[in-house]
Parts: structure tokens; C-alpha cells; sequence
């Protein structure tokens, strides 16, 4: 990236990172049992305020109270179908931020036809997945391994631009923002297209790690533009796991680590440690 695309970046960084401790958002996460701790806990740490409701008889109220509504699709029940759909239509109806992360899409014909149908009806500005799972969104054939990316959809840093050739189209025709996990992240909305470096190898030895980043990108939105709130999602979470991993701890050590330093990121530390790659 150029000098001047890294500080215009920096600056609207810095603006929503305090946005969020000034005016602690209400984040409605609607993740699964798996996760939902670390995510509530992730969302405290960087200054905004969770809330995790799943019963269909109350999402539409709760939804109605928050910044943003963020959607996993992990370990997926019927209620959590019923809510997530009352709690789509709701904050599309009230025009709040949406996130959709369609863990799953890949190895669950249930799960792609659902992302698909919540997409249509409720037009998510910001659509997180991992490399296969957003390559099954697009209809390109993927190769998950469970509910992670399979080698074979692995995006390469080296061809960023012809990695993301056919995910920026979906974006533009869904007129939404991809977010797309992975040893590189990839974010386009169709126009723009960067990738993010930061990181380690143990975010990928703890489960839930990828569902936090939605949780945070879905936070950055409530107080900023979904381009934006996406690319910090991962800038911030990848950092947080570089720090986390100093002294190569084991993977017990690294988890409490890892929201320790959730909570310290100062904005010069993220403007400074960011990893942006430019397609």
C-alpha cells in the first residue's frame, strides 16, 4: 500500500477503535455454545457490550436494542434458525449493521441454503467465512475439511488479486463486504480488495478463534463502515494472537493470553502492527 493509503487507513482505524470504548455499543452476537463465551468476552475486551440472546420469542426485542447483529451459523439448532431469521428480518428492517458468518456453508447443504436465504432477505453488509466456506457461497466447488477450509481453497498472499477476482464479483452483485479467514485474510467489496498478514499459527490451534473475529468485525461496524470494520476484524485479532504468542506458550496459556491482549491493543499498536497487503 501506498504511504497515503496506510495513514487514511490508520486514521479511520483509530477513529472507530474510539468510537467503541466512548460509546460502548450493544453488540446482539447470535453465535453457538461452542464459542459463546469467548466471544461475549472478546466483544467486552475491546470496550463495547454483548449480548447473546437466542430465543425466537425475544430476539426481535433484544435486536431492536443493539448497534449490530452478528449471525453464526456454527453447531446450528432449530431454535437458533427460527431466532436468527426474526433477528435478521428486525435489524434489516431498523437498517442496523448485520454479520453473517456462514461457518459451515461448505460441509452443510443445511447451512449453505439458510446463508443463502438470509443474504437474500436481509442483505448482511458484511458476509465472514473461511476460504471454502465463502468459495460454496459463491457456487465455486470447495473442498472443506468440516467446518475448516480444506489445503486446496487456501488463498495465496503472492496472487492476491487473482485470488479475489472471483469473490469481488459476489460482493458487487450482494453489494456487501467479504471477509475471508486464513493464513491470508482476504477482504473485498468488490472495489477494493486488501489482505491482511498479521497472525499465528496458534489462533488455528484454538477453537473459536475465527468466530471472535466476526464477533469483532460485527463491533468495529456498529461504529464505522463495513470495508473498514471487516479488515480491522482481522488486523486486530491477528495481532492480538501475535502478541498472545510471545514465548511460545501451549495452547491453555495462549487462550488467556489472547484476551489479555484483546483488551491492551492500543490504537498505535494496531496503525503500527498491521499487515495490509495490497491486491
Amino acid at each position: 500500500m501506498t504511504t497515503e493509503a496506510e495513514d487514511k487507513l490508520a486514521r479511520v482505524f483509530t477513529a472507530i477503535l474510539s468510537r467503541v470504548r466512548a460509546n460502548e455499543p450493544l453488540i446482539h452476537c447470535m453465535t453457538h455454545a461452542i464459542t459463546m463465551n469467548d466471544s461475549a468476552n472478546a466483544i467486552l475486551a475491546v470496550g463495547a457490550s454483548p449480548t447473546m440472546a437466542s430465543h425466537p420469542k425475544e430476539v426481535e426485542e433484544i435486536t431492536g436494542a443493539a448497534d449490530s447483529l452478528v449471525v453464526n451459523l456454527g453447531n446450528i439448532n432449530e431454535e437458533r434458525l427460527q431466532a436468527m431469521a426474526i433477528a435478521g428480518a428486525k435489524a434489516h428492517a431498523m437498517g442496523l449493521p448485520i454479520l453473517l458468518d456462514a461457518v459451515g456453508a461448505a460441509c452443510s447443504t443445511l447451512r449453505l441454503e439458510y446463508a443463502k436465504a438470509f443474504i437474500a432477505a436481509n442483505r448482511p453488509q458484511i458476509i465472514k467465512g473461511n476460504s471454502s466456506e465463502i468459495r460454496a457461497l459463491c457456487g465455486l466447488p470447495s473442498h472443506a475439511h468440516g467446518v475448516d477450509a480444506g489445503s486446496a481453497d487456501a488463498i495465496r498472499g503472492t496472487d492476491l488479486a487473482g485470488a479475489a477476482e472471483p469473490f469481488a464479483a459476489y460482493a458487487r452483485e450482494h453489494d456487501t463486504v467479504l471477509l475471508i479467514t486464513g493464513a491470508t485474510d482476504l477482504v473485498t467489496d468488490g472495489r477494493r480488495t486488501l489482505g491482511v498478514a498479521n497472525g499465528t499459527p496458534l489462533l488455528g490451534r484454538l477453537t473459536g478463534t475465527g468466530c471472535m473475529v466476526g464477533a469483532l468485525a460485527g463491533t468495529w461496524h456498529s461504529s464505522g463502515e463495513p470495508f473498514a470494520a471487516a479488515v480491522l476484524g482481522t488486523v486486530y485479532m491477528g495481532l492480538a494472537g501475535e502478541v498472545a504468542a510471545r514465548g511460545n506458550p501451549g495452547p491453555g496459556t495462549f487462550h488467556v493470553h489472547l484476551l489479555d491482549a484483546l483488551g491492551s491493543l492500543t490504537p498505535d499498536q494496531v496503525v503500527q502492527g498491521m499487515k495490509i497487503i495490497q491486491a
